[in-house]
């Protein structure tokens, strides 16, 4: 039997004069090692001609990190000063890709930007800045301790969140300054930081959609609740 595909839109940055593409390599080993063939979908300027030759042969969508959704796909009034490595061409080959996956009902997995990228796609919008535009009393983003940062979170009861991590809080790594404002249609909320700013979603009536704004991978061996979380997206395949 071949072996399962599932889609990583990739990541641009510039380095050295020269843009370059990339997609961190904890992904790439998670699902490898599991038998599961990681397709990198380059975000460059000819991609959107020739998505539909990716989209003709995969089993699931993994929506990772990244720099800001653009504002103008949620909002119709925006200061530029809240956002940050703003970039239409992955905005519009990652929303591509999760409309095919949605409407063939593929498994999707989204964490941090990916997570938003869910919510918007389904009609939710964003805070600009969290820090900016909500209450909450947090750091969310440490740029020189990227890896030790850590807040607490209540993951809500009954939820999938709640059957993987087996426990009422978590203490997850923190990547972001935008978060969740108004909730996408048809999701529901699996855990949050304080009531203030929403950590995970997930849609019931659907085969495997659940967006992380933590990042399990990068925490794996704190707790087994984040290897349950790609075992049940990998299984949904």
């Amino acid at each position: 039997m071949p072996a399962k595909r599932i889609l990583i839109p990739s990541r641009r940055m510039q380095r050295k004069g020269k843009t370059v593409q990339w997609v961190s390599e904890v992904y790439l080993e998670i699902l490898a090692q599991r038998g599961i063939v990681p397709v990198i979908v380059p975000i460059a300027e000819s991609t959107p001609h020739i998505l539909q030759e990716y989209l003709n042969d995969y089993d699931g969508l993994l929506l990772v990190e990244g720099g800001d959704v653009h504002p103008q796909r949620y909002s119709d009034t925006w200061n530029e000063s809240d956002f940050e490595e703003l970039d239409t061409l992955k905005d519009e080959v990652e929303f591509q890709c999760f409309a095919h996956a949605y409407a063939n009902k593929k498994p999707i997995l989204g964490i941090c930007r990916g997570m938003h990228i869910i919510n918007v796609a389904l009609s939710g919008t964003l805070y600009a800045d969290i820090h900016k535009h909500t209450n909450t009393e947090k750091n969310h983003i440490d740029y020189d301790n990227y890896d030790t940062l850590r807040h607490e979170i209540q993951i809500v009861p009954n939820t999938p969140l709640m059957d993987w991590y087996n426990t009422k809080t978590l203490a997850v790594n923190s990547y972001h300054h935008q978060g969740i404002e108004q909730v996408g249609e048809g999701l529901q909320v699996m855990a949050y930081d304080n009531n203030t700013v929403i950590e995970a979603i997930y849609t019931p009536n659907y085969p495997f959609m659940v967006g992380l704004q933590f990042h399990p991978e990068r925490m794996w061996n704190e707790y087994e609740g984040n290897k349950r979380v790609f075992a049940k997206f990998i299984n949904r395949l």
